[in-house]
C-alpha cells in the first residue's frame, strides 16, 4: 500500500495522544518555516479577505491588488488556503450543458443586452431562513434583468407579478435609460419564450411589440431557440451570482421592503462599480473600468441605476407609450396599428430623434 512503518508508528503515537482522525492524517510541516514563506500577518489578511468575499485564489489576488494595492500570486493564495484549510463555499455546482459562444469582438458596447426575469423565491436554491423572509415581510418575488454581454453592465428592477406589462416595462425602459445616456447605435435585445416577453417569435404579441414599439426606438428584439436556456449564458450565470453573494447573505436581515429596496440598490452598485469580473475580455475590470475604457458613455451614470418596483410605474411606462388600453388579441389592436398611435409621436420627443 506504500506506506511505511515510520508513519504507522508516528499514527500510532498520535492515536495514543487522543488526536482526532483529521488530525492523525495531517501532516507536520518543517520545524523552522522556510524565509520565503508569505508573512503571517499577509496569511492572516488573505484568510481574512476570503471568509467575507468568498472568492477564488484568481479573483482574491485582483480584489487585494485593487483595493489594498498589495501584490500576491493566485498560486500563493491558493497555498495559504489550502494550508490553513480554507475552502470556496460551493451553492450550486453546473449542470453540464453546452455552452454558447459569443463573439463580443462583434459588439460595441451597450449595444447587446441578454434580459431575463428571475423567480427570487427559489426554495431549491435559498436557505430557510433567507426563503421565509420573502413571504413574512411581503417583499418581491420576482427581479428583471438586462446584462450587456461587452461590459457585463447590470440593470435590476422587482416585481410582485411576473406579468407581460412588467416585461414589456422593463424592455421599454432598458431602450429608454440607454436613449437617454446617448447611445445613438442599434441595440439588440434578446430574451427567452416567456409569457411575460410576449411568448415565441412567432407570436402575435412579439410581432406588434417589434414592429409598433421597439423599431422606432431603433431595438431589435431576438428570441432564444426554445428549450435552450444556455443560449442565455451571461444573465442566467449573473443570476448564479445574485443568489450566492446578495439573496443568501442578505435576506435573513431583510426586515421591509424599503430595506430590501436599499439593499438592492447597493448590490447592483457594487456588482457594476467594484466588483472585479474575470470572464472572456473582461480581465479582471469592473463593468465600470470597461465602460470608461471604450469611451462610450459617462460610465458612472450607465453603473448607477437604482432599480425600481416595476409595478408601481408599468402603468405610466405604457400609457407614455400609448399602450395602456391596447387589447392584444382583438381586432382593436389592428385598428390602432394602422392609425399609428403608438411610440412613433414620443419619439422625437424623448429622444430627438426624427
Amino acid at each position: 500500500m506504500g506506506i511505511t512503518e515510520r508513519w504507522v508508528r508516528t499514527l500510532m503515537k498520535r492515536k495514543k495522544d487522543g488526536l482526532s482522525a483529521k488530525e492523525l492524517l495531517h501532516k507536520k510541516g518543517p520545524r523552522s518555516p522556510h524565509p520565503k514563506r508569505t508573512k503571517p500577518h499577509i496569511e492572516a489578511l488573505v484568510i481574512e479577505t476570503q471568509q467575507k468575499t468568498n472568492m477564488g485564489p484568481r479573483r482574491l489576488a485582483r480584489e487585494l491588488k485593487r483595493t489594498l494595492n498589495l501584490n500576491i500570486s493566485s498560486y500563493t493564495i491558493r497555498n495559504i488556503l489550502r494550508r490553513n484549510n480554507v475552502k470556496t463555499k460551493k451553492v450550486r455546482s453546473r449542470n453540464g450543458n453546452k455552452r454558447y459562444y459569443a463573439n463580443l469582438n462583434h459588439w460595441e458596447a451597450l449595444q447587446y443586452f441578454q434580459i431575463d426575469s428571475k423567480h427570487i423565491a427559489d426554495a431549491k436554491t435559498l436557505p430557510p431562513k433567507a426563503y421565509a423572509a420573502l413571504f413574512k415581510y411581503r417583499l418581491p418575488k420576482y427581479q428583471f434583468t438586462a446584462i450587456d454581454i461587452k461590459t457585463r453592465m447590470r440593470i435590476l428592477c422587482f416585481s410582485d407579478e411576473c406579468s407581460f406589462a412588467n416585461g414589456f416595462s422593463f424592455i421599454l425602459y432598458i431602450a429608454f435609460l440607454m436613449r437617454a445616456l446617448g447611445i445613438r447605435h442599434r441595440m439588440f435585445f434578446q430574451t427567452d419564450n416567456g409569457s411575460e416577453f410576449g411568448g415565441s417569435e412567432e407570436s402575435r404579441k412579439r410581432k406588434i411589440l417589434q414592429e409598433k414599439f421597439l423599431e422606432p426606438l431603433g431595438v431589435t428584439l431576438l428570441s432564444i431557440p426554445k428549450g435552450e436556456k444556455e443560449a442565455q449564458g451571461f444573465v442566467e450565470r449573473s443570476h448564479r451570482t445574485d443568489d450566492e453573494e446578495f439573496y443568501i447573505p442578505a435576506l435573513p436581515h431583510i426586515t421591509s421592503r424599503k430595506v430590501f429596496m436599499t439593499s438592492a440598490a447597493s448590490w447592483v452598485k457594487y456588482y457594476n462599480q467594484k466588483r472585479s469580473h474575470g470572464g472572456r475580455d473582461m480581465n479582471g475590470k469592473t463593468p465600470k473600468e470597461k465602460i470608461f475604457e471604450l469611451s462610450l458613455v459617462s460610465s458612472k451614470a450607465a453603473t448607477s441605476i437604482p432599480p425600481i418596483l416595476l409595478d408601481k410605474v408599468n402603468t405610466f411606462i405604457l400609457k407614455m407609450v400609448g399602450a395602456q388600453n391596447i387589447s392584444w388579441d382583438s381586432h382593436h389592436l389592428l385598428q390602432l396599428i394602422k392609425r399609428k398611435q403608438f411610440v412613433a409621436p414620443y419619439r422625437e420627443l424623448i429622444f430627438g430623434i426624427p
